[in-house]
Order: structure tokens, then sequence, then C-alpha cells
């Protein structure tokens, strides 16, 4: 007798991981199809909750932030301890691994993710972020790890060329967990991360701009280079990044009473000074200084935040619990 056409067990394991995944987001977030699917198979929208009129219902307002997920769902999955050892910066040189520097172990979840879906997320970019997510049947947990970031840190400096083998193996923290505090705060954070990449770019032109204008009217221009910048509002939802609200303290100042203060005229002034001419010269100083300050904090994004919640040492040493 013909048989009729048959189901995988993966299709059934596929679904569940699905379910597991919806689970996990906080309720108010949307996860969509991403169809076709060519490496990516899902959006994540974020959305930040508010009180409505009434002082009763709760609303939600979209953050305009987005992460693709691409979801690999497993029954049993075995997670292994990985030894992370120190290296120098891999943006100015190949990985050399310091092995006599051990940065500690981290559980980690193995998967062998095609060379064709690694070089679709390369060729993407790194402006909105990839997450490889692996849906933990046994244990009803999902983990993920950033693949734009893991292609850049770890496998281009690692690798001659990692694209020399049909695939590679992926290492996921498990720790990484959707649903957990550190899983929310890493969601959050890597959402922001197109609208944090326009703000960098204008940062980086404003403070051009101001040291081009030193001998103008540069207090008309940075006033009007920070009501541009002052309409971001990741300023107020960047808690997990210091430097950023620390820049931020300084920008609502600036704005509020003319002066950042993050440079004060000395208490004692040496003789043959002009003490008006000193005061002009030390809150021009102050200004510029807040834009320089600005104007780092896409170096550090660059050297530091994107191997945050990497299997890295320096991921381990900035963002482990």
């Amino acid at each position: 007798m013909a048989e009729a056409k048959k189901q995988a067990e993966q299709h059934i394991i596929d679904r569940e991981g699905e379910k597991l995944l919806r689970a996990k987001l906080p309720q108010h977030w949307l996860l969509r199809d991403y169809r076709p699917d060519y490496g990516l198979d899902f959006t994540i929208e974020t959305f930040k909750t508010g009180v409505a009129a009434d002082g009763k219902l709760k609303t939600y307002e979209t953050l305009g932030e987005h992460v693709f997920v691409q979801l690999k769902s497993v029954a049993e999955p075995m997670p292994a301890p990985l030894t992370l050892y120190g290296r120098g910066n891999v943006e100015k040189a190949p990985e050399q691994l310091e092995r006599k520097n051990k940065a500690g172990d981290v559980e980690t979840y193995r998967f062998q993710l095609e060379t064709s879906e690694l070089v679709t997320v390369e060729r993407m970019g790194i402006g909105v972020p990839v997450l490889l997510v692996i849906a933990d049947l046994a244990n009803e947990r999902c983990s993920f790890v950033c693949l734009n970031d893991y292609i850049d840190k770890i496998l281009i400096p690692r690798h001659a060329d990692y694209r020399d083998k049909a695939s590679r193996t992926i290492h996921v923290p498990v720790r990484n967990e959707i649903g957990s505090d550190m899983g929310q705060v890493a969601l959050r954070w890597y959402a922001k991360r197109p609208k944090l990449l326009a703000a960098f770019q204008r940062f980086t032109y404003q403070y051009s701009e101001l040291q081009w204008a030193q001998d103008s009217d540069w207090r008309g221009l940075a006033n009007y280079f920070a009501r541009r910048i002052a309409a971001y509002d990741f300023w107020e939802d960047a808690e997990m990044c210091v430097p950023i609200a620390y820049d931020a303290a300084g920008l609502r100042r600036f704005i509020e009473i003319g002066q950042p203060g993050f440079f004060t005229r000395p208490a004692e002034i040496p003789d043959g000074f002009d003490e008006a001419s000193l005061t002009a010269h030390c809150e021009k100083l102050d200004v510029f200084e807040l834009w320089r300050l600005l104007s780092l904090l896409p170096k550090t994004y660059e050297d530091v935040w994107r191997e945050w919640f990497l299997p890295t040492a320096l991921g381990e040493l900035t963002s482990a619990p």
C-alpha cells in the first residue's frame, strides 16, 4: 500500500522551539516570521511600557528597534565548557591566544552553521544584529549569540579565511539566556544598535565641525548641535552602558546651564593671567570636552562593546554576571 507524505521529527522540534522562544520573550514584544527564509527566521521588535491617560490601562509603545533571529531548535543539546584565553585587540591584528593567560571557562552549545549562512550575515554588515538562538527543548532554555559580532571578532581574526570550509562551529554561551535579566539587557542593547551607530556618526561629525569653528561662533554651533542630539530616545534607556549615561548627564547640564561641567577653572590662578580670558577659555574647554567624549563612544563600541556577550576573554571580563 502506498504511503502518504510524512512529517519529519525536526519539523515538530522546530515548532516547539518557536513556541519556547515566544514564551521567553516579553509578552508586549513582537516576534514576526521573516519569509521567505534565506538564513533569517524572525525579527524581534521591542516595545516600552506606559500608562494610558486614564491611569489604569497599560500601553505599549514601539521603540523602533529590531533584531533578526536565526532559530535552531534542538531536542537534547549537550553543552560543554569552553576555555577562554586572553588575546590582543583583533581589530588591529589577527588573533593570537595567550595560552598562559586563562580568562575562564564558559558553558556553550556547539552548533555547526553552514558557511553560506555566515557569509549572508557578514554581507549585511553590523548595522542590524542577527542573533543565533539555540532553543534547548530539554531544559526549556533559549540562548543566543550575535552572529555579526561573532564573525567579526572571532571567525575572521581566527582563520586565514573562515569561508574555506562548508561549515563552522559556533559556540553559544548557555548563560546568554532569553528571559533572564542578563538576556533582557542584552536584547535591548542589541536592538538599539542601528540608532546608536547613526548617533555615533553624528557625534564625530559635530566634534569635527566644532573644531573648525573654534575661532568663530562655536557656542552658537554647539547649542544647535546639542538640540539636535538631545532628541535621541536612547539617552534615558541605555542604563546598561555607563559612558552613555555619563555623557547624557553632561549634555543635559549643557542645555540647562550652558556648561556640561566636565572641566572646571583652576582654583588658584597664577599672576599675569586675565581672569575673564581664563574663565572663557575654561568654559570653551569644558564644552569641547563634551563632544570629545561623545566622539569616543564609537571607538569604545568597536573595541569593547561589540564583544559583550561573546565567548571571548574580553566578553567574559566585561559582560559576565
